[in-house]
């Protein structure tokens, strides 16, 4: 055989090697789920998904990945979507319809990983359930709704550092990346700082994996964003369909408030606001409020109700807008307050925060 027949023989076979060590399979089993289809979907690919058939309450999915991945799983259209760590190699997964805390996967270090975390996370999860519903049967009284809220932010709390241990515990495994993503996105307000420290935590290997790169992105996010920084500039329609610019506002203390209709907390701040907007707009302030709505309708019906007589803008795409995702949004209501020359020097500013600031600057 020729030399150049060798080195082709070679090259193929390493390439099957490579191959058949990126591979993974996972035989599965569902409860209560004779036939029917489920969707895998792969983290940065949610328009790519991956259908696969159930018959007889089994069915086989097999796939290749270059590292351990987190995928989101839906087992149908009623259940609530799952998270899980794939990893090459032989998985096997079951799971009961109906009961999204009975997924187990089994055959993969990450996974076991995760699952052992969530499993620790469970009795928290489910007394914060159980307040939600009390709190859904009890909305219209006040004194039951306060109490109920503050013991759910305490139990809100006590996962979040949970979280925090397990990042601590856990610098060089993939599900750190993918549990520090979501602390940081539940957490009320995130600033630099707090990417920055749970960053550098992360080892390298996990820096490079999709949700550490992620984690990346969002701390240069931040720092584009942070207090001293010039506020990036856009422009939105306004209720009258007429393009307005964050620029055009330059020369003018202006507040930047993120919000949407459909937002209880950001309702309840609208008085506050507006008290802020009657008392400073003659010396000078201006707000540019920045919807997160879908339906035009519930837009402008709540800009009426609460009387907010200054300017409005919206994509109308709801948490799908480029312009929260481009100023690092995460809750709402958010705000930032920004100087003659469009430099943010302040944000989140609430109640007596925000008075006192705009009192300050306008003295």
């Amino acid at each position: 055989m020729k030399k150049t027949g060798i080195l082709l023989l070679c090259i193929m076979g390493l390439f099957s090697c490579k191959q058949e060590k990126n591979t993974f399979t996972i035989d599965g089993h569902i409860e209560r789920m004779e036939k029917g289809d489920i969707y895998f979907i792969k983290s940065g690919e949610e328009k790519d998904i991956d259908t696969v058939k159930v018959e007889n309450g089994n069915f086989t999915y097999k796939g290749t990945l270059t590292e351990p991945t987190v995928y989101m799983i839906n087992f149908g259209e009623d259940q609530q979507p799952v998270f899980a760590i794939l990893e090459p190699g032989h998985l096997t997964l079951s799971y009961e319809k109906d009961n999204s805390h009975s997924l187990l996967i089994k055959g993969g270090k990450e996974q076991d990983i995760y699952s052992n975390f969530m499993k620790g996370c469970q009795p928290t999860i489910t007394k914060m359930d159980s307040i939600g519903k009390v709190a859904g049967e009890h909305e219209h009284d006040t004194i039951m709704m306060t109490q109920l809220t503050a013991l759910f932010n305490r139990y809100d709390a006590a996962l979040r550092d949970e979280q925090l241990a397990f990042i601590d515990q856990h610098a060089n495994d993939v599900a750190t990346a993918f549990i520090a993503i979501n602390y940081l996105n539940a957490k009320q307000s995130t600033t630099v700082d707090d990417v920055q420290s749970i960053y550098n935590k992360l080892s390298p290997r996990v820096q490079q994996t999709f949700y550490g790169k992620k984690l990346a992105s969002m701390l240069q996010l931040k720092k584009s964003t942070d207090v001293g920084q010039v506020a990036p500039d856009f422009t939105l329609p306004d209720v009258n369909d007429k393009p307005v610019s964050l620029s055009s506002f330059k020369g003018k203390i202006t507040l930047l408030d993120f919000w949407a209709s459909w937002c209880g907390p950001c309702r309840a701040e609208n008085p506050n606001v507006v008290n802020a907007y009657k008392k400073y707009h003659p010396k000078g302030l201006e707000i540019l409020g920045v919807s997160l709505d879908k339906k035009k309708e519930n837009w402008l019906a709540a800009i009426a109700h609460d009387q907010l007589t200054w300017n409005h803008v919206s994509e109308l795409k709801g948490w799908d807008g480029k312009v929260a995702e481009q100023f690092g949004i995460q809750s709402i209501p958010s705000n930032l307050l920004l100087d003659k020359e469009g430099r943010i020097i302040a944000k989140d500013l609430r109640e007596e925060d925000l008075m006192n600031k705009l009192d300050e600057l306008f003295k």
